[in-house]
């Protein structure tokens, strides 16, 4: 592929991607740049698209050091800043302690670094008035992702994998402009212009979940039984897309009618008015309340939602313990969920 045909094609990708989400360049927006290959790709595409405009100085990079390699991960940092400097646009760069993650208790060390990287992301981004935080997550992100949740437990709303955009707090939102651009793609970008980048050798670490379904599983599927897998999954998650967005219309029209009360750590929901729908409505139902109120998802699966229908369905008192120091109170006529243990 020549220069020019792989800038064009890249770059419309991205052109593409961000068009699909609604982001101009007189936006402005804040990119999380870890260092690897993608972020860096879509850093230096993006900065190509939007420097005949007089708004570079209305993108900014974030890149969180998390102290876990060493040298390797100072490393990161100091080619991203130095990268971001080439570009003429500002870093942001949060160093978290050696060992700092490690010590929070109750999760894994993924949880709080995942925790950890989007507060950041949230609070500069709103320090700096950027309506959007931009990620590298490719198709190949999407289709592990997909997999990933069918193997621990989910929903539609996992099926679906990830969103083109969502909210990320108010007035932030998240975006992926790069998740239908393949990974050979971005490999192709960087080779024909350039581009520095560092492989996270934690990548390889077969402790984390993900880790093992790029690796192994993923490879094995592949191999022994679709090679076509990748553009399964995908369909799946659009499929299972279309069909969320039906379900999420129902379930917020229930919610505007049985949700007595609600404040940021309960609600108190009309039971009787709730039972009448089907029991997989009100499984969806308490789904996307618990997206709206943000309370703890990363450890829900189906199968605490399906619990939850059922008990809300059942005739008689119950009490559900859910994950993220949930809890689900279920009487004749009122469902209460607490984000404490406190009644």
């Amino acid at each position: 592929m020549t220069l020019a045909n792989s800038f064009h094609a890249f770059t419309t990708s991205v052109k593409n991607g961000y068009q699909q989400v609604a982001q101009h360049a007189t936006d402005g927006a804040l990119l999380a740049v870890s260092g690897g290959a993608d972020s860096m790709a879509l850093l230096h595409a993006t900065v190509c698209l939007w420097s005949g405009h007089e708004t570079l100085s209305r993108i900014a990079v974030a890149h969180i050091n998390h102290g876990l390699r060493g040298a390797e991960s100072d490393g990161d940092e100091h080619m991203v800043r130095e990268f971001a400097a080439d570009l003429g646009v500002r870093c942001e760069v949060l160093r978290i302690q050696p060992g700092s993650l490690e010590q929070v208790g109750g999760r894994s060390l993924e949880e709080a670094a995942r925790t950890t990287r989007y507060k950041f992301l949230e609070e500069t981004a709103s320090r700096f008035s950027f309506p959007s935080v931009v990620t590298a997550h490719h198709a190949a992100d999407q289709v592990e992702t997909v997999l990933h949740n069918i193997v621990r437990g989910t929903g539609l709303r996992g099926l679906r994998g990830m969103q083109a955009s969502r909210k990320l707090c108010d007035g932030v939102r998240l975006i992926r402009p790069l998740l239908n651009v393949s990974r050979c793609e971005i490999d192709d970008y960087l080779l024909t212009f350039g581009v520095p980048y560092h492989t996270d050798q934690s990548n390889g670490d077969l402790k984390f979940t993900r880790n093992r379904v790029r690796q192994q599983l993923l490879p094995l599927l592949k191999a022994d039984f679709n090679s076509a897998v990748d553009r399964n999954l995908i369909s799946l998650a659009e499929q299972a897309q279309q069909a969320l967005d039906t379900m999420d219309a129902l379930a917020a029209h229930i919610l505007s009618e049985v949700v007595l009360e609600s404040q940021a750590d309960s609600c108190r929901l009309n039971r009787t008015s709730l039972a009448k729908w089907p029991l997989e409505v009100v499984r969806h139902t308490l789904s996307l309340l618990w997206l709206q109120q943000t309370w703890p998802r990363q450890k829900m699966t189906f199968n605490h939602y399906d619990r939850m229908a059922a008990a809300v369905c059942a005739a008689h008192d119950s009490k559900e313990d859910l994950p993220g120091g949930m809890q689900l109170h279920v009487t004749a006529e009122i469902v209460r969920c607490i984000r404490s243990a406190k009644i």
